[in-house]
């Protein structure tokens, strides 16, 4: 069974505005994800859950502070 983070919009949305200062593309993110960019809109908007494996990921190539995804 895989592990999904905690349906949470505020904190999805956090994420959103790091990448947009970072100026990092959500399609890059996709890409590096091996996801479509509907995919992670959907999660960065909230309507979809990351897997933890997807929170490292971003965490490690593009230094997304882990407490961005589970800000409440």
């Amino acid at each position: 069974m895989v592990k999904y983070m905690n349906d949470d919009a505020q904190a999805s949305q956090g994420v959103l505005k790091h990448l947009k200062a970072k100026q990092i593309k959500q399609e890059d993110v996709a890409n590096y994800l091996g996801i479509s960019r509907t995919t992670l809109n959907r999660k960065l908007n909230g309507s979809s859950e990351f897997k933890i494996s997807e929170i490292k990921l971003i965490h490690k190539q593009y230094n997304v502070p882990l407490n961005l995804f589970f800000e409440e």
